[in-house]
């Protein structure tokens, strides 16, 4: 008679196998929203791609909005990594922020719309801080006077990234021509007003 496994190992390989359909499930949007955008994307159409039923999908993402959330978090995860790597410069952080928001913001506001589980929301409240940080640090000390309280340049910080929201949204409707403006010289202006090069 073969000893069964301990139960932490399979404990260990059922969270691993867990993981690793999630993922497939969250390649399987991926692939779909590259096709067919936000709107397009269902559960039952991310299940048939991912090989699963739809309510395999539910028992890992309980709606379309959890699953975009869940998306979001995962590429705020590669721009947080991506702002530790990157020099300590404020024009090359906000241009790679801005490169992740001009694809994310989308999905976050369609996610929005809907129920989002409580530790995905948790989850995106940390990636965004951590990138807060990253951009508050390419920031320097060069424009903070001798006795700003720490608040302001939180304000100040958190302005720059509603900035590059707005920026991105713009973008992604494509509203800048419509304004008559170019979005690199409403980017150089935002930076300009928080201690970046201005053109």
């Amino acid at each position: 008679m073969t000893p069964s496994p301990a139960p932490q190992q399979t404990t260990g390989r059922r969270a691993a196998q867990q993981e690793e359909r999630a993922a497939r499930i969250r390649l399987a949007a991926r692939a779909l929203l590259a096709e067919d955008g936000p709107r397009g994307l269902t559960i039952r159409a991310v299940a048939e791609r991912a090989g699963y039923v739809a309510g395999s999908v539910y028992s890992y993402f309980p709606s379309k909005e959890a699953l975009l959330a869940a998306l979001v978090v995962d590429e705020m995860d590669g721009l947080v990594q991506a702002l530790r790597t990157a020099p300590a410069d404020l024009e090359i952080r906000a241009d790679l922020a801005l490169d992740t928001l001009r694809d994310q913001v989308p999905l976050l506001m369609a996610a929005r719309r809907g129920e989002v589980p409580e530790a995905t929301e948790r989850a995106l409240t940390g990636r965004i801080i951590a990138v807060l940080r990253a951009l508050d640090a390419a920031r320097g000390d060069r424009d903070d006077p001798a006795g700003t309280p720490p608040s302001d340049r939180a304000y100040d910080t958190v302005a720059l990234w509603s900035g590059l929201v707005g920026i991105a949204l713009l973008s992604g409707c494509e509203r800048f021509a419509s304004l008559d403006l170019e979005e690199n010289r409403v980017l150089a202006s935002l930076l300009g007003r928080f201690g970046g090069a201005s053109s």
